[in-house]
């Protein structure tokens, strides 16, 4: 006899929504057993006194939302045991049709977008150049020409032959664009494209206007598809046309395309917990777990895989994101807007981020004060690795932390962007402080007017941006940026102190203040204090500071392993690292740098492997490890 189970509801794949979800697995005469769906033990738990339910392994297909408020206040959704919980947004197509050079097709009900996976691994949507997965950054990028009538935000001209005269505009035709500054990309739906003018229109307006020299690529047409991995739409008989890796198993492994832009939204629901589930296959234009208001709620040791943005707070505050692992994301890790304050993100694992859409961050905030952000992994993303911006005096950032976190091979597709950014456009005092983060290979890419690829252009490691001020940044080190290690632009009164900076070449230098002329004299970064920095540089370096129009400045103390210094107590000898020809940048015992004042970074801090105080997390953590 099976006792049912008075504190827990479960959901199974085998589960029916007609039993009592009191049961871990169906009874042995099948008439009772867990719940088969989410909604149904919300439901249950709203008319209960009963507010955890256990998720049993397996795939679960959403065809809608799961929607939670405030009658769901305190409930809890976890992975039942070490079983692992996929909660998928994507349609599964199989019977596929064999057509000739390697191309598969199936009828579907409606058209795929530009999320496609098989076999759990992110396909790539056929475009108009010539994609190299070798080269993700440059490849298949043709130059756009600004129109007649000058740079427009919503048309532009294309060179003959860039865009096959054959193709036309159709329901699931996108064009992906950038500027030559390479700021921001814009997807928008194909409104026409005229062969005898070369102009392609948007249905959508770009974010900046499309000058002479930007890049765009045309996307999701079946007769662009080239190489293996890559899929597109056929409008003439409604079908996706995919071309797989592997052919002879690609039905079997499962081809899922993504319908749902979000799995889960809460709307103004508090101590919510997420447990140990997987979120995937949803829209790169939604957020697999979105949650607008509310407080309290605790995200933990959860996958998040093929999805658009991970986790998104609208307002959303005193929440906890740790132990989670983001990987193959369409946009972003997390993301914070409208005072989404005091939240704590920390020890999450963050990889192959903006996928598709490349202007966002691992962890980004617009206007969120308050917020922790520490001993996260950031890896592999076209723009940020960190992100949090105020645009004007309605979205103030104050009193952030942004600390020991490992943020690698960032900004590899975009421009002015890399490891850690702080834009502060009100100019007043953030009080935030940057501390005890690793920040190393932050790239830079941008085009000239003629298209031309400018590489390791704009490519900061911290950057302090646009009348940033009040900010600390201490003891970071910064290794493989562009442009400038650490960047104050225009800001005042922030604290440089303590950090180590490696340059790669002589024009990038470790630190780097300048004003910002378009904001009139009060930009000119007045107060600002750089003392007691390590500069190194793995060639020959003519200059480790660059200081164009700083104002006011105390810089003092600082050393530098060769070149020169600035100020009369700077110093140039070598410091003593512990083995930098094998990357090693810790200073020996006995270092001549700590006869300076200045001290050795906390190594063993940095990153996930740094967070040592386990009994301050949350009870998910031993799941999450």
């Amino acid at each position: 006899m099976t006792t049912t189970d008075q504190t827990a509801f479960y959901v199974s794949t085998k589960g029916k929504d007609s039993w009592s979800g009191r049961l871990a697995a169906p009874n042995a005469d099948g008439t009772d057993g867990p719940f088969a769906s989410l909604d149904k033990a919300r439901d249950a738990m709203r008319a209960s006194d009963i507010d955890t339910t256990y998720v049993r392994g397996g795939t679960y297909r959403l065809d809608h939302t799961l929607t939670l408020d405030s009658r769901d206040n305190g409930h809890s959704f976890a992975a039942y045991k070490s079983e692992t919980p996929v909660l998928s947004g994507g349609e599964r197509v199989q019977g596929f049709t064999k057509e000739a050079n390697g191309l598969y097709s199936a009828k579907l009900s409606s058209a795929n977008g530009l999320d496609l996976s098989i076999g759990g691994v992110r396909q790539h949507a056929a475009q108009t150049g010539d994609f190299n997965p070798a080269d993700p950054a440059t490849s298949g990028w043709h130059a756009l020409k600004a129109g007649t009538s000058g740079a427009s935000k919503t048309s532009f001209n294309f060179s003959s032959g860039d865009i096959p005269s054959t193709l036309k505009a159709h329901d699931a035709l996108v064009v992906q664009t950038f500027d030559t500054e390479r700021l921001k990309d814009d997807i928008s739906s194909v409104k026409t494209i005229d062969q005898y003018h070369h102009t392609v229109t948007l249905d959508d307006a770009a974010s900046y206007a499309l000058r002479s020299g930007g890049t765009y690529r045309v996307m999701n047409d079946a007769s662009l598809i080239r190489d293996a991995g890559e899929f597109g739409w056929r409008a003439s008989d409604g079908k996706l046309v995919v071309k797989p890796v592997h052919a002879d198993s690609f039905q079997s492994d499962g081809v899922v395309v993504a319908r749902l832009g979000t799995l889960i939204k809460t709307t103004n629901a508090s101590n919510l917990t997420f447990e140990g589930l997987t979120f995937s296959d949803a829209r790169y234009d939604g957020s697999a777990l979105s949650m607008q208001g509310g407080h309290g709620n605790a995200i933990g040791g959860n996958h998040f895989v093929n999805v658009g943005t991970a986790v998104s707070l609208d307002g959303t505050d005193d929440s906890r994101i740790a132990g989670n692992r983001m990987e193959h994301l369409g946009a972003n890790g997390v993301s914070m807007i409208h005072a989404a304050d005091g939240n704590r993100i920390y020890a999450n694992s963050m990889t192959h981020i903006g996928e598709i859409s490349k202007g966002g961050a691992g962890i980004g905030g617009i206007g969120s004060s308050n917020t922790v952000i520490s001993h996260n992994d950031i890896t592999d993303a076209p723009r940020y690795g960190v992100s949090m911006k105020e645009w004007d005096d309605g979205q103030l950032n104050r009193n952030n932390i942004v600390e020991f976190n490992r943020i690698h091979h960032v900004g590899q597709e975009t421009a002015d962007g890399g490891g850690i950014e702080m834009l502060g456009r009100s100019g007043k005092a953030m009080g935030s402080v940057i501390r005890g983060n690793e920040v190393i290979d932050t790239g830079g890419l941008a085009t000239d007017g003629k298209g031309a690829w400018l590489s390791d252009h704009k490519g900061w490691g911290i950057s302090l941006d646009d009348l940033t001020s009040g900010v600390v940044v201490r003891d970071n080190f910064v290794k493989g940026f562009s442009w400038g290690g650490i960047y104050v632009h225009g800001g005042d009164d922030n604290l440089l102190e303590n950090n180590f900076g490696v340059a790669s070449n002589a024009s990038d230098a470790f630190i780097r203040l300048e004003w910002v002329p378009k904001a009139g004299a009060e930009a000119r970064p007045q107060d600002n204090t750089v003392i007691h920095n390590l500069a190194a540089g793995e060639t020959t370096i003519s200059q480790y500071w660059k200081l164009l129009s700083p104002g006011a400045l105390t810089m003092d103390g600082n050393l530098a392993a060769n070149g020169r210094g600035y100020g009369a107590h700077d110093a140039v000898f070598n410091p003593g690292f512990t083995d930098s020809a094998h990357g090693d940048y810790s200073l020996k015992d006995h270092a001549a740098a700590l006869s300076v004042g200045i001290h050795d970074l906390s190594w063993s801090s940095m990153g996930v492997s740094g967070y040592h105080s386990v009994a301050s997390l949350p009870e998910f953590w031993d799941h999450a490890a």
